[in-house]
């Protein structure tokens, strides 16, 4: 299955008990300038599956076969890409090129074993074949790797066409081809480890973060978590947060936000309580967490200065003791304008 993203949103693309939620190629089409067909070999898992999800043994060298149709008039460049599949901090699975990292648990990294070119140039009008070498680990191993092939038109040619036509709004899509490799039928055994936590913020605004490690080769889905943010001792959670039907890819981390929601973060000692509930392996498998963590008056302070609503709140709070002060003084005035005329009217009698 062929999925398409728009930048400057996360590259999400992600899979469902490694089935792909299904776009209309001709709708896919009609706003890139080419077209990915996947030609499935024979050791293909589900043959009913257009992405990749083969089994292999240990050693094996392969190629896959993936074919780029250019829709246009013209010649178009087309760069690739080769990558380990990630969890970004919405739950969702990324398959493009990420400013996250791989996780500490990952042994084998996708873009390591499938080798392909970094660009295609496709004739005006014409397909052209793209071959990518998979050559797997020596070592036997459980489970699955994970990762993606990525197609996406030359940013500069992308522009200076728009630029042509007038169009000011640039969004540039791609194409994501998912490869799951396996080598064995043995039942990996999911876990979940709590590493972290740590404040933090997302588009300029405080959360509180919990790193959860997914440190085998298992795709997690219909992820679900309940977490609570407790002072010290206290009886009482200071910050919540509950979301479900998230994902975690096979040896990556989830980087679980708890939004402050627009509150000012506060220095001090805390502890976090956290379910997780998860699927994997057509199993529901839970987890409970418990960890404390120390927010440092630094910390607090400069997340503060930076954080957008709370910078609104005190602006507007700002507003509001002004008018309060003003409205005390204009009381003030009246009352003392009062008890001069009243005495001046006693003073007259």
């Amino acid at each position: 299955m062929i999925v398409k993203k728009i930048y400057g949103f996360s590259f999400a693309v992600f899979i469902a008990m490694f089935s792909f939620f299904v776009f209309n190629n001709t709708a896919i089409a009609a706003e890139m300038n080419f077209s990915v067909n996947t030609a499935i070999p024979d050791n293909q898992i589900d043959k009913s599956k257009t992405y990749f999800n083969l089994k292999m043994n240990s050693d094996q060298q392969q190629d896959i076969m993936v074919t780029l149709k250019n829709d246009t008039k013209k010649d178009i460049t087309v760069e690739v890409g080769v990558n380990t599949a990630k969890t970004n901090s919405n739950g969702v699975v990324e398959y493009g090129k990420s400013s996250i990292k791989n996780d500490s648990s990952l042994k084998y990294d996708i873009s390591n074993i499938v080798k392909g070119p970094s660009s295609v140039v496709i004739p005006a009008s014409s397909s052209k074949n793209v071959a990518f070498h998979i050559t797997m680990p020596k070592e036997s191993f459980d489970g699955i790797l994970l990762g993606g092939l990525t197609f996406q038109q030359k940013s500069s040619e992308v522009n200076q066409d728009k630029a042509k036509n007038g169009t000011t709004v640039q969004n540039e899509y791609s194409y994501a081809v998912a490869i799951l490799l396996k080598e064995t039928d043995k039942v990996v055994d999911p876990n979940l480890n709590l590493l972290q936590v740590n404040p933090g913020q997302i588009n300029y605004r405080n959360v509180i973060n919990a790193e959860l490690q997914n440190d085998q080769s298992v795709l997690m889905s219909k992820v679900s978590v309940d977490a609570k943010i407790y002072s010290k001792n206290g009886k009482k959670p200071v910050y919540t947060s509950i979301k479900s039907d998230m994902q975690i890819a096979s040896n990556s981390h989830l980087t679980y936000p708890i939004s402050l929601n627009g509150t000012s973060m506060k220095a001090g000692d805390y502890t976090l309580k956290m379910k997780v509930t998860a699927t994997a392996n057509k199993q529901v498998k839970k987890w409970t967490f418990t960890k404390d963590f120390t927010i440092k008056s630094k910390q607090a302070r400069d997340l503060n200065k930076s954080d957008v609503d709370v910078k609104a709140n005190t602006n507007n709070s700002n507003w509001l003791y002004i008018v309060i002060g003003a409205a005390l003084l204009i009381i003030i005035i009246i009352l003392i304008v009062v008890i001069i005329l009243q005495r001046k009217k006693n003073s007259n009698q």
